[in-house]
């Protein structure tokens, strides 16, 4: 029983992106404009971000699909273009977004 409760409170962390890193601050909240996504879209924060970062892009099956880090040049980081998501396929994805802190934050999207 407490396996399970355990199990849902994990999955309810990541699926509405409160996951934080061990420093207990979750990443600023971001989102994917638009969504569903075409081709392109943005990345954007509400609050800059301040340090470097990876992104992973994973299907449902948490096959990572895509990988990058963005080019920020040490600067703060309000938005990120994602020109690359035409070559997915159609369906649901995920995008982790990993501070070089280590904080964690997960967007899901679909693509249309």
């Amino acid at each position: 029983m407490k396996e399970k409760l355990l199990l849902f409170l994990f999955t309810t962390l990541i699926t509405s992106g409160a996951l934080m890193a061990q420093s207990g601050h979750p990443v600023t909240t971001a989102s994917i404009t638009p969504n569903p996504v075409e081709s392109k879209a943005f990345l954007t924060f509400e609050e800059p971000m301040t340090e470097g970062f990876n992104l992973v892009v994973k299907d449902l099956t948490g096959k990572t699909v895509l990988q990058f880090r963005p080019d920020t040049r040490g600067e703060e980081c309000t938005a990120v273009r994602l020109d690359m998501l035409e070559s997915l396929r159609r369906g649901i994805y995920i995008v982790q977004i990993t501070t070089d802190s280590g904080k964690v934050k997960t967007i899901k999207f679909q693509k249309t």
